[in-house]
């Protein structure tokens, strides 16, 4: 009998929501595997449209969320993630591009001066 061992599929559904003006939800679900294969590690990478820093981080399974914290407000994220096993690194999902929210807003007042109010 021959086995085929290869790396995983790439995670699916990888959706994401900008929950502030410096935090990013993302979930996804788990790529299929065999049970003499399993996903050892979740590879995140990101990166920002402004500054260009890209960044990867390694997230443990049975975890399939995360929430990206310290970014930088009204900015445009480019995010991908991987699975790991034993046998390598899977194909990286399609990019899922989410902007964070403001930071903050101008208001008019009837003075006719602008007011900032920070929202956290």
């Amino acid at each position: 009998m021959l086995f085929i061992v290869s790396v995983p599929e790439q995670p699916r559904n990888l959706r994401g929501e900008a929950v502030s003006a410096t935090a990013i939800q993302l979930e996804w679900t788990a790529p299929h595997t065999v049970p003499s294969n399993p996903v050892t590690s979740y590879e995140l990478y990101y990166n920002d449209s402004s500054r260009r820093q890209n960044v990867h981080l390694t997230i443990s399974p049975p975890v399939n969320s995360y929430l990206l914290e310290d970014l930088s407000p009204y900015s445009m994220y480019h995010i991908r993630v991987s699975a790991k096993t034993s046998h390598g690194e899977g194909p990286m999902t399609a990019a899922l591009n989410i902007r964070t929210e403001e930071a903050g807003e101008f208001v008019t007042t009837d003075c006719g001066c602008h007011v900032v109010v920070i929202f956290e």
